[in-house]
């Protein structure tokens, strides 16, 4: 510690969320007391300044000052407004969260939501601090054992030291990469109106695809490649590539992780079939192509110049899959069937995101999307052939 308080600057990587936060919603629940979730709040903030859950957010910077910890709690623990519930509301429960806080717990009367700024972490975070706030079993361990280094540095040792072939096989595929390149008709990039469609796949359901893809290409593949289709089929033009979010705590050695930003999107070319966009998806993990994108993003961030003021006017279909979400399990949950919503910011003004998530055997789906470019009964469409028939989507 520094005095009584701590601060710096948010990491490069943080940065490049800056403006985007990451709202779940919880139901149905019994819901906890005020009081109690405060207590857990409080808990969880005062693992100190590199379990990130306390720090305030001032632009660039961010701040730790345990004088103030009881009055942050109190803040961070507010009543879930209604008009922000369900798929309508929760894309706007980020109006309701004070700028400075990293995040907010919203308590309703059967459901409760959490709103996170993006740059404090991504899904990981939010699952963590969604289960420290509202099961009732303590701080989750990560919290205690929080290393705020940055973990760029290890993952690339890890991948690459004494690894000449995987940077020889990375240089390889890099010279020869050739993504199509799109030549149709184009929107403002600026504006748009972020908006959500979720859903569930019933277990069955769910393991029938898990099956289908089981030796043939990664499930999160199979998925991007059926939520393609059923945009397609739904009337939304759609985009050659699409894209999947990868985890880079992969590449991290063996006990290391890390509660800081540390995903990235991968690009997947589907022109060449379902088969040829597995291996090649495998390829890039192996030799740590998502992992070398983000660094050399880092590295050039300060050279590119500025956003582009037109996208396609074509869906970039985005698959996020946050795994099964066994830390919230052990919520107070009202009924057998849990539904967990998430909303995010895309992209770009033309991506639409698809976030799963597994939470007592069925896939949570939720959709984020810009409402200003795309129907919302074309993108509702598109979720229901998603969840109710996968298999029928893929080649």
């Amino acid at each position: 510690m520094v005095g009584p308080a701590e601060s710096g600057r948010l990491h490069g990587r943080d940065l490049l969320s800056a403006g985007a936060r990451i709202s779940v919603e919880l139901a149905p629940l019994i819901v906890p007391e005020r009081a109690t979730v405060v207590r857990a709040v409080r808990e969880l903030i005062g693992s100190g300044a590199a379990a990130r859950a306390g720090r305030t957010i001032h632009g660039a910077h961010w701040n730790y000052d345990p004088e103030f910890l009881d009055a942050q709690a109190e803040r961070m623990v507010r009543p879930l407004p209604v008009e922000r519930t369900g798929d309508a509301g929760l894309p706007r429960l980020r109006e309701a969260a004070p700028a400075d806080l990293p995040f907010v717990v919203f308590l309703g009367e059967d459901r409760a939501s959490l709103c996170i700024d993006h740059r404090l972490g991504d899904g990981f975070l939010s699952v963590m601090l969604t289960a420290g706030a509202l099961a009732g079993r303590g701080v989750p361990s990560v919290f205690a054992t929080a290393d705020d280094r940055d973990p760029l540095p290890a993952a690339l040792s890890a991948t690459y030291a004494r690894r000449l072939d995987r940077i020889g096989a990375l240089l390889r595929d890099r010279w020869s990469d050739r993504r199509p390149s799109y030549a149709g008709p184009v929107v403002d990039a600026g504006g748009g109106r972020l908006d959500l469609v979720t859903g569930t796949m019933d277990s069955t359901t769910f393991r029938a695809l898990a099956d289908w893809s089981k030796g043939r290409v990664p499930p999160t593949l199979a998925m991007m490649f059926a939520f393609r289709a059923a945009l397609q089929r739904s009337g939304i033009p759609v985009m050659d590539t699409g894209a999947i979010l990868v985890d880079l705590r992969r590449y991290l050695p063996s006990g290391r992780s890390t509660l800081a930003n540390f995903v990235v999107g991968h690009p997947v070319v589907v022109d060449g079939g379902i088969d040829a966009a597995g291996a090649r998806f495998q390829q890039d993990l192996h030799v740590g192509r998502p992992l070398a994108a983000l660094t050399s993003g880092l590295i050039t961030r300060g050279w590119h110049r500025g956003t582009p003021r037109t996208v396609p006017a074509a869906a970039s279909p985005i698959v996020s899959d946050m795994g099964f979400l066994r830390a919230l399990e052990p919520l107070p949950w009202a009924s057998d069937d849990p539904v967990v919503r998430v909303s995010v910011d895309p992209a770009a003004r033309n991506g639409i995101t698809a976030l799963t998530a597994v939470l007592r055997r069925r896939l949570n789906i939720s959709v984020s999307f810009d409402g200003s470019l795309w129907e919302r009964d074309a993108i509702a469409a598109a979720c229901d052939l998603l969840r109710h028939d996968p298999k029928g989507l893929l080649p």
